[in-house]
């Protein structure tokens, strides 16, 4: 599987971005109608980061799961 999520970002770009959109929403400085664009970019980039979250741990799980399954053979073939 490709690092990168079906937008073409990485994982770690994506994370980086939305701890920048933390940020400015913490500035008091940052108008409504500014933190409403902001908090509505952060729930997308939150819910790619999620996704992608998702999908590498049922990788992992997969690969776990085929590495206990070989193991199996293995002893049964002893």
């Amino acid at each position: 599987m490709n690092e990168k999520s079906k937008d073409g970002e990485r994982f770690e770009d994506q994370l980086a971005k939305l701890e920048e959109i933390v940020a400015r929403l913490e500035d008091e400085s940052v108008g409504l109608e500014e933190a409403l664009d902001l908090f509505e970019g952060g729930m997308n980039l939150a819910r790619s980061c999620k996704t992608r979250l998702e999908e590498v741990e049922q990788r992992v799980t997969q690969l776990l799961e085929n590495e206990d399954n070989e193991e199996e053979v293995e002893e049964e073939a002893e």
